[in-house]
């Protein structure tokens, strides 16, 4: 029996076609109904319309395809001969930001979709509290404003650098909205600080203190979801950051990577027309997200979960949250090693001297995100993004299932409908 599950808690639309037999998930296969065209759009444009137009491809990390976007035209200006040196202050900067905004997703994530969607399905005590989720993306917005402007789809972002040029109180309010969503995370979500939080190394350490973390474990640990939602037990990480160590991993070892082997290919949907494409490395399929980063930055804790449990669906949502302790810590650093005498931008060769093809790569909220250019005289002759989403959530045949097919397989539609949210899907971005 073949039903059609719609998809909310989401960002955007989806369905999922549920093949049943004996009450248990046989196979499944993903829809994105809506398509936009934001290529298609971009054909024919200055290459600097990118800046504007690429952030409003998704209202969740506008913010990661700008960045992905001037990485593209900067790289498509070394490969015609006019390589861009950023000032360390540009890239502390960009960087900041970026991690911001994975930060916002990442509360938004926890607090409003699956806290919310766990709770119908244990007997424990765990309280939905949306408001707290819109509360630390508030606090994040709020750092990214004061170098970026508004959020979402700014545009701060130009080749060369970037168009604000902080003082010191405006670095003393980034600090400032920093160390309060900080606190926020130690009392609300952690129960402990987030220094001894980035020092456990076993989740059996989740066990001494009560907090919406610990409630969330042994939510997880009821559903028996650290035995469920395995995937392919290998990811990739794309994206050059200070944050990041970009690799291909099997399991917990790691290789090297190379993003010219990204490839996408038609989805496979028998029952309805989608408008998505699968992402693929080297003709297979990776999961791609904080997992994967995590265990590629070989995290104490991370490794000893996955030691456990593997990429289960319980590894999946506690690496997701531990990343916003790592990330609001190296913010921290970020933050105090700004040097503001520094250049925030360089001056670069007028764009209609630029002929070439370029690429930027950065790693979003869910994993990498890639931008590919074409220019001709400056303008763009031919734009492609390839999505994490495009990599985690594919739809592919039986044989070959990616990782969303494969984690949901063998599973009561319940259960296989709370970890088809674990990925953090994103149908706006997947059907740009």
């Amino acid at each position: 029996m073949i039903t059609k599950q719609l998809l909310e808690h989401i960002e955007g639309e989806a369905s999922v076609y549920f093949d049943i037999k004996d009450d248990k998930v046989d196979f499944a296969t993903i829809t994105f109904p809506h398509f936009r065209g934001m290529e298609s759009i971009l054909k024919g444009k200055n290459a600097l319309d990118a800046l504007v137009i690429t952030p409003r491809v998704c209202g969740i990390c506008g913010h990661a395809h700008l960045m992905a976007a001037v990485r593209a035209i900067e790289d498509a200006y070394k490969n015609a001969g006019f390589e861009i040196k950023l000032t360390q202050k540009a890239q502390k900067i960009r960087e900041f930001t970026l991690i911001m905004e994975m930060i916002q997703n990442h509360f938004k994530w926890l607090y409003m979709v699956i806290i919310p969607e766990l709770v119908k399905l244990i007997s424990i005590k765990l309280e939905k509290t949306p408001l707290k989720g819109a509360y630390a993306a508030s606090l994040s917005a709020k750092a990214i404003a004061v170098f970026g402007g508004q959020w979402p789809h700014s545009s701060y972002m130009i080749p060369g650098g970037v168009t604000s040029d902080p003082t010191f109180i405006e670095i003393m309010q980034a600090r400032s909205q920093l160390e309060e969503l900080i606190k926020f995370f130690e009392k609300e979500t952690l129960g402990i600080s987030l220094d001894k939080f980035l020092t456990l190394e076993s989740c059996k350490d989740f066990n001494g203190f009560s907090s919406d973390l610990t409630n969330l474990e042994k939510g997880l640990i009821e559903t028996g979801m650290h035995t469920k939602g395995f995937a392919k037990d290998q990811f990739i990480v794309l994206g050059e950051h200070g944050f990041t160590n970009s690799s291909k991993l099997k399991g917990t070892r790691t290789f090297g990577i190379n993003s010219k082997y990204v490839s996408d290919t038609d989805a496979y949907s028998p029952q309805e027309i989608t408008y998505a494409k699968n992402a693929l490395y080297k003709n297979e399929y990776y999961e791609a997200g904080p997992l994967g980063r995590m265990l590629s930055q070989s995290v104490p804790l991370i490794k000893n979960m996955h030691r456990r449990y593997k990429d289960s669906a319980y590894s999946r949502v506690m690496a997701r949250v531990f990343e916003i302790g790592y990330l609001l810590e190296y913010s921290k650093i970020l933050l105090d090693n700004f040097d503001i005498d520094e250049d925030s931008v360089v001056t670069v060769t007028d764009i209609k001297q630029i002929s070439a093809t370029g690429i930027g790569v950065v790693e979003a909220p869910r994993g990498p995100l890639l931008h590919k250019i074409e220019l001709k005289n400056g303008m763009i002759s031919q734009y492609h993004i390839t999505t994490p989403t495009q990599f985690n959530i594919g739809s592919s045949t039986p044989q070959t299932p990616t990782p969303v097919q494969q984690a949901m397989q063998g599973l009561a539609k319940k259960d296989a409908l709370f970890i088809f949210r674990t990925f953090d899907v994103c149908s706006v971005c997947t059907t740009h």
